[in-house]
């Protein structure tokens, strides 16, 4: 959906419902569907949203490692601690504590993480 690209933070003709928003999740399962299967065996997929919708997130996750048996979660290892970049998954939408740290969130309201 792009809803976290600058200056586009907020809804444009594209997404004028829940429904719309919606869409954007089921397209990125079916990109996600083809992209599992052309990893190679021991492969790494990085996958990175230009949004703050959690449907296109952290669920998203949550629904890649409930499909997939073959994909798990990799340590981030960019810092640690208070130098640690970015800001963990959110919580209570379907990741566990452990999860939520392995994942990351560059939200504009993040000072630490300079996002423009």
């Amino acid at each position: 959906s792009a809803l976290g690209l600058r200056p586009k933070l907020q809804m444009d003709e594209t997404v004028q419902t829940v429904q719309d928003l919606r869409k954007y999740a089921e397209y990125q399962r079916k990109f996600i569907s083809k992209a599992v299967v052309l990893l190679k065996t021991g492969g790494i997929m990085t996958y990175s949203t230009c949004t703050f919708h959690v449907a296109e997130n952290e669920e998203m996750v949550r629904h890649i490692l409930d499909e997939y048996p073959c994909m798990s979660l990799m340590p981030i290892q960019f810092g640690d601690g208070d130098d640690m970049i970015g800001l963990p998954g959110l919580p209570g939408v379907g990741l566990t504590d452990e999860e939520q740290h392995m994942v990351r969130r560059f939200d504009p309201s993040d000072e630490k993480a300079d996002t423009m």
